[in-house]
């Protein structure tokens, strides 16, 4: 396998949401997976978990969930509107129990919480996230970080046996892409729109 530098994976990586019936070898999973725990996390703490599901029926249940949950947030959108692509009705919302493997990020909140505000425990959980993402991305795999399951987190807890204690924060499909999904071309604003030096509103050049 041609080796991928990280530049070029995080340049070309995008959101996937269609993938092939293509198995993902439980060997590839175990690489993804490995990259995800070199992540750096709050006082190295560690307290992720991922729950790796390939049963259908369990997938179809997340389908319907995320399906009602994308329902409620697309009610008021124009879906014909190009900004609003990464809504479009996909796999994630029509047949994930199709989809070859379902990655569930999971966090352990430490009693009583770290951090000043809500924001300060996803430090923890989301930089592996993106290695998840990366490493899927370097061995041509697809995958998207979603987020909606969380309207049913209890339900999710039951079905799966999760601690009241941990959060699911991230649910990443993972699959080879489909015909017609493609790496890289996501649109982003440049660097330069979204820096500001030494005060907020303040270019390099001020």
């Amino acid at each position: 396998m041609q080796k991928m530098s990280l530049h070029e994976a995080m340049y070309t990586q995008r959101a996937i949401r269609n993938f092939t019936s293509d198995q993902v070898s439980d060997q590839v999973v175990t690489t993804i997976l490995d990259a995800a725990v070199r992540a750096p996390n709050g006082g190295n703490t560690q307290r992720w978990s991922f729950l790796v599901i390939r049963d259908r029926e369990i997938k179809k249940r997340f389908g319907e969930w995320y399906l009602d949950a994308w329902t409620s947030l697309v009610a008021d959108m124009n879906l014909q509107q190009t900004s609003a692509q990464p809504y479009w009705p996909s796999m994630l919302t029509q047949s994930m129990e199709d989809i070859p493997v379902l990655i569930l990020a999971c966090l352990d909140s430490p009693t009583p919480p770290h951090g000043p505000n809500s924001l300060t425990p996803g430090s923890s959980i989301y930089p592996a996230v993106q290695n998840i993402m990366l490493a899927a991305r370097a061995l041509g795999l697809g995958t998207v970080l979603t987020t909606l399951h969380t309207k049913f987190e209890d339900e999710i807890k039951a079905l799966l046996g999760v601690p009241d204690t941990v959060s699911t924060a991230a649910l990443i499909p993972l699959g080879y892409p489909a015909q017609g999904e493609r790496f890289g071309g996501g649109r982003r604003k440049s660097s330069a729109e979204v820096t500001f030096h030494e005060r907020w509103g303040q270019s390099a050049s001020s």
